[in-house]
């Protein structure tokens, strides 16, 4: 099944959007939308597309009711998503969905695309965890369902074609993966534009906070639960830029 989700929001205008397929969007206060998933997406075979665009001026907080679960089908294990996402001159853009996660037998690729006004503020948050349940008694059982793979690549933009590139990078979990050999099952990480605080890193856990070219940040947390990840990931990343 292919999906095309399509969000803009406009200064005094509000927001729009369309979709096909297997999401929806609910609008849910001014500046504030939700992704539905209307039917199981993503599938074996199944590929998203969302884009966004915040025009100049105007504010937007997208999140998610639920946690996608990426599925093996009969005949394919692959699905792809991709997020384009757009921000001009005073926009405010805040991406922060629920988590992926990567079911066994599943293979989930996930690339997100950003063009930043040097004016705009992004804050985008990724969550991922591979498995559905941490522990289910059934070794066998746990076994299969870690057995997925998720990789997922950001590259970040500012001032369209030919500006300067703030992130360029691709992550791999789950089966077959140097992650899974160190036993991590999970990451979450956060990009922020404008954010010039120093690079951090955490004394006992696998997160960091990086500062990057450009005034911005990426914060990632490595581990083998996407709610440890989670509160790794915010304990290094406590000072929200874009209001909620």
């Amino acid at each position: 099944m292919d999906t095309l989700v399509e969000i803009v929001a406009t200064a005094g205008r509000g927001v729009r959007h369309r979709a096909t397929g297997g999401l929806a969007v609910r609008v849910t206060a001014p500046g504030h939308a939700q992704l539905i998933g209307t039917a199981a997406t993503p599938l074996g075979g199944d590929e998203i597309v969302v884009r966004v665009t915040v025009e100049p001026g105007a504010y937007l907080h997208l999140g998610s009711v639920a946690a996608a679960i990426a599925l093996p089908a009969h005949d394919r294990a692959d699905s792809r998503a991709r997020w384009e996402i757009t921000v001009g001159a005073g926009g405010r853009l805040r991406v922060d969905p629920q988590p992926t996660i990567v079911a066994g037998g599943a293979f989930h690729t996930s690339d997100i695309v950003v063009d930043l006004d040097p004016a705009a503020t992004l804050d985008l948050h990724e969550h991922v965890q591979i498995g559905r349940a941490s522990s289910s008694g059934d070794p066998d059982r746990n076994r299969r369902d870690r057995a997925g793979r998720w990789t997922g690549g950001l590259r970040v933009e500012v001032g369209g074609g030919g500006g300067e590139v703030l992130l360029a990078h691709r992550v791999a979990l789950g089966d077959r993966t140097p992650a899974a050999t160190a036993g991590h099952r999970a990451m979450s990480s956060v990009f922020r534009h404008p954010d010039d605080r120093p690079e951090d890193v955490h004394p006992t856990a696998f997160a960091a906070r990086l500062r990057l070219a450009g005034a911005a940040t990426l914060t990632s947390a490595l581990g083998t639960s996407v709610a440890g990840t989670r509160r790794l990931a915010d304990s290094l990343d406590a000072a929200a830029l874009v209001p909620h």
